[in-house]
């Protein structure tokens, strides 16, 4: 049984699981208007459909620590093959089971609650002991002044190590195609995936660079605007923002509100933009799954740990794709999602 703790200020309400320590039913109080930007998994309560993992209750915000999952050399382009195919370095940074997790032992682990005050959360999960991280510490806490509310990721070692991590908001998307705007800061280059991510939908060239979230490159030649959202067609792309500033506006037209989220880019340097698009007609997607995850990372997207933590060419290009962290030094993570002024 899911336990769950319930944080209501009166700019807003929140649920945060113990399965996975994931935030739900947010709702943000702007004037007379109750906004519920957040996104969670269609199939969440259907009976039909028995996901394992992290896909059976994924839901609105979460960590990934670390970040992804194993993909096969053979599934990515050419220029990626080699980050994939090589081994970590065991003796540096031993990877154990956990590791290999589609996004990582948090997604999955029942969470304990530390502290609960009127305006904060406090959770906490103990990692497997056989995993190089010793704890993560996740803290939720509401604005008292208005429709915000700020994170803190902590994460412990048990010896010095060096992870992908990763923070998962996703956005719900309205149903008027372009109607939502995404307007990212300054960024350095911008990735296409370079497996796809859904062979035989997914449009965006991978493995392609790109300067302009609104021309990004296509298998079939030019480029594509990346830049609104939902798409009039199906598809699911993901694209990484490399070396951004720490900060992205969110407009939903249809709406007429818009949000930001900014966060610790010294720590998570890039931003993932996972846009899932009607695209996967499988189960449990069931070319019903419309969202955009905008995901803080220092990571190689989600190709997990050896991607990342060999040379990649993301950081051929001098943005980090892991995070070092040494025992006794926890990393922390401040970020924020808020409601802005409309």
């Amino acid at each position: 049984m899911d336990t769950v703790w319930h944080l209501e200020w009166p700019h807003g309400h929140l649920d945060v699981h113990a399965k996975g320590g994931m935030l739900s039913d947010v709702t943000l109080v702007r004037g007379k208007r109750q906004l519920q930007p957040f996104y969670e998994a269609p199939w969440i309560g259907d009976a039909s459909a028995h996901p394992q993992g992290l896909l059976g209750h994924m839901r609105s915000e979460f960590p990934c620590v670390p970040f992804g999952t194993p993909w096969a050399a053979e599934t990515v382009v050419e220029s990626w093959q080699q980050s994939l195919a090589t081994p970590v370095r065991e003796h540096d940074y031993p990877l154990d089971a956990s590791d290999d997790l589609l996004h990582g032992y948090a997604c999955t682990g029942d969470w304990t609650l530390l502290r609960q005050t009127e305006l904060e959360i406090q959770v906490a999960l103990e990692y497997p002991p056989a995993s190089s991280i010793a704890r993560v510490v996740r803290v939720i806490r509401a604005d008292p002044d208005g429709p915000a509310i700020d994170f803190v990721l902590k994460v412990q070692a048990r010896k010095r190590t060096r992870r992908p991590i990763g923070l998962h908001p996703n956005l719900a998307l309205p149903s008027v195609a372009g109607a939502f705007q995404i307007q990212p800061g300054t960024f350095q280059f911008g990735v296409v995936h370079p497996g796809g991510p859904e062979p035989g939908v997914s449009r965006a060239d991978p493995g392609a660079i790109f300067n302009e979230l609104d021309k990004v490159p296509l298998r079939t030649g030019g480029t594509g605007a990346f830049d609104r959202f939902p798409f009039a067609h199906d598809t699911e792309e993901i694209v990484q923002l490399c070396g951004t500033d720490g900060s992205v506006v969110l407009t939903d037209d249809e709406s007429q509100v818009a949000y930001r989220l900014s966060w610790d880019a010294a720590v998570l340097p890039s931003l993932l933009l996972w846009i899932s698009n009607r695209g996967r007609s499988h189960s449990p997607w069931n070319s019903r799954n419309l969202c955009l995850g905008v995901e803080p990372v220092a990571s190689a997207f989600e190709l997990g740990c050896r991607a990342a933590l060999s040379v990649n060419p993301i950081n051929e290009r001098g943005v980090p794709t892991a995070v070092v962290i040494e025992p006794g030094e926890p990393v922390e993570i401040a970020y924020r999602f808020e409601v802005l002024t409309q």
